[in-house]
C-alpha cells in the first residue's frame, strides 16, 4: 500500500501558484456551505481524492489513492487501535489476537461469528452471506497467486508460511490454477470459523502482514462475478458500501448498517479531556455517508474547505505560509483561521526519495557517479523552500517514528557539498560534468508543485554539473514504468505496512527487484545476507548491529537519494469530531463523527 495500508508510492501535497492565492484569500471565512449541507438527520463526511485511484481489488492495489478506499470497503483480519501509541495489533475479523502454539511456529486464528459481505448481486438473493475460514484461505492464495500479485507479495509473506512459496510458482507455471486442488501445508482449516498459520521459521513480525490492506478478504463469489471488474466494484465486510463510483466524479460511499465494529474504550491518557473517548463503545461507523470527489489541484481543494464544503485538509506550500507557522516543535494556526478551525500535524510513516535504476548503463555501475549525485543534492534547503520546514532530513531509509530509525541507528547521510560532488563527477569520467548525457527523472504527476519540486532540484543540481529532464506521466503510466524497470531516476516514497524497519529495508533485498518493491532492481549479496538474518529477528541491540551495517552498506552504494521524510500538518472543520492521525490505518473514516447542527450553520 504504500501496498501502507500497503507499502506504496505517496502523493505529495499539492501547491497553489501565487497569483491564485488572491482568490484564496478574497474566500470570506464566514460563508456558508452549499445547498443541501442542512440536513441535520444525516451525517455526511466531505472529503476528496488527490488521484484516481489504480484498482479497488485489494492484492492489485499499489497506491494510497486505492487504499484509502478499500480500506473503507473492505477489512483485513487484524488493525492497528486507532487511539493507542505506539501502534498496537487489535482483532479486527477475529474473536482474539492469534494465539502462538508450544512449536513456536503455528498460529490459531478464531474468525468472529457473524460477520457479514456486504449485499450484492454476487450472492442467492443478493444477500451478503457470513464470513469464514474458507474466505480467508481463498483470499491467501489469490493473494499469492503471481498472476494476480506480482507486487505486494514479497513484502508480506514471501518466505513466513509453509508451502505458499510453492505454490505461487505453481501459478507462475499454470496460469488458471485450481485453487482447491491444491494443499498448501503452512494453511490449515480447523472449522468453519477457525484456521491455522504454519511459519517457516519463527518470525515476530508475521501478524503485521494480517494488518496491511492487500490482505483484506475477498469472498470468492465477488471475484468469480466480476472478474477484472472487481478493480472497480467494491463486496468486503468493511465499514462502509461503495454506492456510486465514476472514475473522476464524486464517488459515494453508504454507511454499512450491519458492520461489527465499535468505537475503542481505552486510548491514550491525553485522549478523554479531548473528547476523543465520548463515543467509546458506539456502533461503528459513526457516519451515514461519504462524499468523495476528484481534486487534483490544491486551490480548489483550499476554496472547498473554506467555503466549509470539505471537512478537512492538508495545507499547501503557499497557503502555509499565510495560514500557520512553526513555534518550536509544534504547529499553529495564524489570526482568524485559529478561530475558525482546527490544526493537526504528526510525522510521516514515510519516506521520500530519488530511486536510481541499476539497470540503467549510465548510473547502474558507475558507484562514484551515484555519490556525486548524493553530495549534490541539499536536502535541508529542499526541505526549507519547498516543505516550509515540514519534513525532516534523513540519515536512513527508516522514519523517526518507527523501530530501527537512525534514533538506536548511529550512520550519517552525505552532507549538501558542491566540491565534493563536482570531485567525484570527475572521478566517475565527468570532470565539471562533461561528456555526461542529460539525465532523465519520472515523476507520477502532472501538476504545478510537481514541476516546482522538479525545478528546484534541476537548478541545484545544474550547480554540480548535472543536467536533469522531468518526465511528468499520469500516476497510472508512472506505476507501468517503474514496474518494467523503465526509467533512469525516479521520484519515490514508501510507507510503512507496518512500523518495523525491516519494512523499509526489503526494498534493496535482491529477490525483490522490479517489478517487486525493489524498484531500482539494486542488488549486492552482502546486504541480501544481513538482511535475511534481520529480518526474523525481534527488536533489540543485536538487531540493531545488523541494521546498521546495512545502512552503511546503502550510503557505500548510494541505490537512492534521499529527499525528506515528511511532517503532515493539516486543518479540519471543528465540526469534525474524533479526529486523531493514525498512519498505520488506510482510513480512519468509520472512527470520525459530525457535529451536523454545527456543519449546517456552517463555519463559525
Amino acid at each position: 500500500m504504500a501496498v501502507k495500508k500497503i507499502s506504496i508510492w505517496q502523493k505529495a501535497p499539492q501547491v497553489v501558484l501565487s497569483a491564485l492565492l488572491i482568490t484564496t484569500a478574497a474566500v470570506p471565512l464566514g460563508c456558508q456551505p452549499r445547498q443541501g449541507a442542512g440536513d441535520t438527520g444525516v451525517k455526511v463526511l466531505d472529503t476528496f481524492r488527490a488521484s484516481v485511484y489504480r484498482s479497488l481489488d485489494p492484492p492489485k492495489q499499489f497506491d494510497v489513492a486505492s487504499a484509502r478506499i478499500i480500506s473503507n470497503i473492505y477489512d483485513p483480519l487484524l488493525e492497528y487501535h486507532y487511539l493507542k501509541r505506539p501502534y498496537e495489533l487489535v482483532p479486527n475479523l477475529l474473536e482474539t489476537m492469534p494465539e502462538l502454539g508450544e512449536d513456536k511456529l503455528t498460529y490459531t486464528f478464531k474468525l468472529r461469528k457473524g460477520i457479514k459481505f456486504h449485499d450484492d448481486p454476487c450472492f442467492p438473493d443478493g444477500k451478503g452471506r457470513e464470513l469464514n475460514a474458507d474466505d480467508v484461505i481463498y483470499t491467501l492464495k489469490r493473494f499469492a497467486d503471481v498472476n494476480v500479485n506480482p507486487q505486494s507479495y514479497p513484502t508480506l509473506l514471501e518466505n513466513r508460511i509453509k508451502g505458499l512459496d510453492e505454490f505461487r510458482e505453481k501459478t507462475r507455471q499454470q496460469k488458471d490454477l485450481d485453487y482447491d486442488q491444491e494443499n498448501v501445508p503452512g494453511i490449515e482449516k480447523v472449522d468453519s470459523h477457525t484456521f491455522k498459520i504454519v511459519m517457516t521459521e519463527q518470525d515476530p513480525l508475521l501478524l503485521m502482514s494480517f494488518a496491511a490492506s492487500p490482505l483484506s478478504i475477498v469472498p470468492r463469489e465477488a471475484v468469480e462475478e466480476y472478474g477484472r471488474k472487481l478493480e472497480h466494484h467494491g463486496v468486503g465486510t468493511g465499514p462502509y458500501i461503495l454506492d456510486k463510483n465514476p472514475r473522476k466524479g464524486v464517488m459515494v460511499l453508504k454507511k454499512n448498517p450491519n458492520y461489527h465494529g465499535t468505537y475503542p474504550t481505552e486510548g491514550e491518557p491525553e485522549d478523554q479531556s479531548q473528547g476523543l473517548l465520548e463515543d467509546a463503545g458506539e456502533k461503528l461507523p459513526l457516519i451515514d455517508e461519504i462524499r468523495i470527489p476528484l481534486i487534483e489541484e490544491a486551490q480548489p481543494r483550499m476554496l472547498k474547505f473554506l467555503k466549509g464544503e470539505l471537512d478537512s485538509i492538508g495545507i499547501d506550500r503557499d497557503n502555509f505560509s499565510k495560514m500557520a507557522e512553526k513555534v518550536g516543535e509544534k504547529f499553529q494556526l495564524k489570526g482568524e483561521f485559529a478561530g475558525k478551525f482546527n490544526i493537526a500535524s504528526a510525522n510521516d510513516l514515510a519516506s521520500f526519495y530519488i530511486t536510481i535504476n541499476f539497470r540503467d548503463k549510465t548510473f547502474g555501475q558507475n558507484k562514484v557517479l551515484r555519490q556525486a549525485l548524493a553530495y549534490a543534492l541539499d536536502t535541508p534547503t529542499y526541505i526549507e523552500k519547498m516543505e516550509n520546514g515540514r519534513g525532516l532530513a534523513l540519515n536512513t531509509i527508516v522514519p523517526l517514528p518507527i523501530a530501527g530509525s537512525e534514533e538506536t541507528i548511529p550512520v550519517k547521510w552525505y552532507s549538501h557539498d558542491p566540491t565534493q560532488a563536482k570531485a567525484k563527477l570527475k572521478e566517475a569520467g565527468y570532470p565539471d560534468g562533461k561528456g555526461l548525457p542529460p539525465i532523465t527523472i519520472l515523476y507520477p504527476s502532472q501538476d504545478k508543485i510537481t514541476k516546482q519540486n522538479y525545478e528546484f532540484l534541476r537548478n541545484q543540481l545544474a550547480q554540480s554539473g548535472f543536467q536533469l529532464k522531468g518526465e511528468f506521466l499520469t500516476f497510472s503510466e508512472f506505476l507501468k514504468r517503474k514496474e518494467g524497470g523503465s526509467f533512469q531516476l525516479s521520484s519515490s516514497g514508501w510507507g510503512a505496512d507496518y512500523p518495523d524497519a525491516e519494512n523499509f529495508y526489503q526494498l534493496f533485498y535482491g529477490p525483490n527487484k522490479a517489478p517487486g518493491p525493489n524498484a531500482g532492481s539494486y542488488q549486492n549479496p552482502e546486504y541480501d545476507r544481513l538482511y535475511e538474518q534481520m529480518r526474523r529477528m525481534s527488536p533489540g541491540a543485536e538487531r540493531n548491529k545488523i541494521i546498521e551495517k546495512m545502512a552503511l552498506i546503502l550510503k557505500e552504494d548510494v541505490p537512492i537519494v534521499f529527499l525528506k521524510a515528511r511532517i503532515n500538518v493539516g486543518m479540519r472543520q471543528k465540526w469534525l469530531l474524533n479526529s486523531k492521525p493514525n498512519l498505520m490505518l488506510g482510513s480512519t473514516s468509520k472512527f470520525l463523527d459530525i457535529d451536523t447542527e454545527a456543519k449546517a450553520k456552517g463555519l463559525k
